[in-house]
This record gives C-alpha cells, structure tokens and sequence, in this order.
C-alpha cells in the first residue's frame, strides 16, 4: 500500500489546484514570443488576451543598431517609401515614439524604457496625438515579457528606427468552459 502514496499525494495536489481555479477559467497560457530578427518580426499571428507576450531581440545590433517594439495604430505606419523616409520627422509617428521613449538628441539616449500607457500590459496602441506601449532594446538577447490584456481585435506595431519593420497580432477572447 505504501508505493501507491507518492500517487495519492500527487493526485490530491492535482486536485487542490484544480478546485483552487475559478470555475471556467482557462489554465494559464503559455509565453507568445515574437523575435526580432535582423530587420524583421518573427512570431504568431494571435494570441489570447491575457496570455503574456515576450518580445526577444535576435538581432545583433553592430548589424542592424537597436529596435523598439512599439503598438501603433494602423492609420500611422508608413506605407510607402517615402512616408518611411520621412517617418523622423514632425508630425510622424518614428519621431513621436522616439519623443515617448523620452530621446535626446544630444546624447543619443532615451529616459523612458519601456514607455506603459492605459492598463497593465500591452494594451494601448499610439499615434501622433497620443502615446501607445512600446519597449527599446540595443542589445542582443534582451528581451521584454508582459501579459496581452488589450480587448480582442488587431494590434499594430513598428520598430521606430526600422519603420519598414513592421507587423500584426490578432488578439482573441480567452475560451471559457463550462
């Protein structure tokens, strides 16, 4: 009888923490990664709100320099040549993500890292009037992890030093079981 013990205990334990969660909710997500490679962004295409989302640079920045992570509005990244070529200057939305991270000019630094806006998480996506969450990174290997907890639907982001760098997450509804 003592050999089956060690099972009894493990079940109970498993028992414990199922009765422990909140009656349909799900069990905790695993990470969403997307990685910033060279000059592009490599991960899923959704995630499920609440789930957390890890941003890792794989880029080696004596390359390609540093990125930013940055959740835009759609109606801002830069579409055309042009509008990347022109993405630093006023009234842009390279320049005012820079102006989040609090940037100076002079010095080449930033004061603001990671830029959080709205609620806890990844949840606010910026423009020219108004600051969204982003993150910086010039290091290889840094990475940057907080839950998703903007409301369903798409979320835009762009590397500012790379406006050409950009991408898509579909957010979705976490599932309930009865």
């Amino acid at each position: 009888m003592s050999k089956f013990l060690p099972v009894l205990a493990v079940s109970a334990a498993a028992a414990a923490f199922l009765l422990a969660a909140p009656v349909g909710a799900e069990t905790p997500a695993s990470v969403a990664t997307i990685n910033m490679v060279g000059t592009k962004f490599k991960g899923p295409t959704t995630v499920t709100q609440g789930q957390p989302l890890k941003i890792v640079n794989a880029s080696d920045p004596k390359k390609v320099g540093p990125h930013t992570f940055s959740l835009v509005t759609k109606g801002v990244i830069p579409a055309t040549k042009n509008a990347r070529k022109n993405c630093f200057t006023p009234k842009h939305i390279c320049l005012n993500i820079a102006k989040w991270h609090g940037f100076d000019p002079k010095t080449e630094k930033i004061s603001v890292n990671p830029v959080e806006v709205g609620p806890e998480g990844w949840s606010t996506s910026g423009d020219n009037a108004k600051k969204g969450d982003s993150w910086f990174t010039e290091k290889e290997g840094q990475t940057f992890e907080q839950t998703v907890t903007a409301a369903p639907g798409d979320l835009y982001f762009l590397c500012a030093v790379h406006p050409f760098m950009k991408g898509k997450i579909k957010v979705v509804a976490p599932t309930v079981t009865p």
